[in-house]
């Protein structure tokens, strides 16, 4: 079973200006357990595309977020478009600050950098992630077929699929 772990650093302006380094236990907790990722179009809309003799989406690279609070996986609407992804369905969405939202949906494949794990997210809804610097939300959709091992006191992250 292939894992991804992770310990999270991070860089900050004390309050004198002066850049320092943050314990990896208040890096995970400020930043949240991002890991950076290539998402591709998924494998089976990949397959229909090539027998139909069209071009396949190029995979963009960026980060995600490990999200236990959402339901569903999300790519960011701007990155989608910028890829042309097939529109396999339209839904609503909810969160926090909005609801019923109509939504694009994608079918999606997620490697994880520098480990040999990838996941099928085949009903990725679109969503505004550019000001938080994501390419990706990793929902419980992907969450329940992996192993999660969210480590506060270490500040590192495990994932095993």
């Amino acid at each position: 079973m292939p894992n991804l772990h992770v310990q999270y650093a991070l860089r900050v302006k004390d309050a004198k200006g002066n850049l320092v380094d943050l314990p990896p236990q208040q890096a995970l907790a400020q930043r949240g357990p991002v890991v950076q990722v290539t998402i591709s179009l998924g494998t089976a809309m990949a397959q229909v595309l090539q027998q139909q003799g069209k071009p396949i989406p190029a995979p963009v690279s960026g980060l995600a977020l490990i999200d236990t609070g959402a339901t569903g996986t999300c790519i960011n609407t701007d990155q989608a478009e910028a890829m042309g992804l097939p529109v396999i369905d339209v839904g609503k969405m909810s969160s926090a600050t909005h609801e019923d939202e109509p939504s694009n949906i994608h079918p999606i494949k997620i490697e994880f950098v520098g480990v040999p794990i990838t996941v099928e997210a085949e009903r990725a809804m679109c969503a505004k992630l550019t000001k938080f610097g994501l390419l990706a939300i990793i929902g419980r959709d992907v969450l329940q077929h992996c192993n999660l091992v969210y480590n506060g006191f270490a500040g590192t992250i495990t994932l095993s699929v």
